[in-house]
């Protein structure tokens, strides 16, 4: 398996960032990914959508640091949406039962869709 994984910002928009994952997210590259993660999602951007697409292989330990990254985002007042789940991962995701804790859409203009509606459907306090 290999160690090279990337995680790239791709767009920045009200208080979502969108990272791209390319790459096996396994036990040689999870610390590097949540890292990654987490370092991309500040206070003005805490929602955080990840678009798998490019992630071939997930392992225990990359599906450990997803729900991590959920929790740490979560805890801080922010989400955790996945995008253009690999249909492998999505199996791992359903199998596991992480598919009911962290939502995920077909493509990530979805995603952003989905997280504007929640987010103007339950306006500030």
């Amino acid at each position: 398996m290999s160690s090279n994984l990337q995680v790239a910002v791709v767009e920045r928009r009200d208080t979502v960032v969108v990272l791209a994952v390319t790459g096996e997210l396994d036990m040689r590259t999870s610390a590097r990914f949540l890292d990654a993660a987490r370092g991309n999602a500040d206070p003005g951007h805490p929602d955080v959508i990840l678009d798998l697409v490019g992630v071939p292989f997930c392992d225990s330990s990359g599906l450990n640091a997803l729900v991590l990254l959920y929790r740490r985002l979560h805890a801080a007042g922010g989400s955790l949406t996945l995008a253009q789940v690999p249909d492998r991962l999505a199996r791992l995701l359903s199998l596991t039962g992480v598919d009911r804790l962290i939502p995920s859409h077909l493509t990530t203009k979805a995603a952003l869709a989905a997280h504007s509606t929640t987010r103007n459907s339950h306006p500030a306090s």
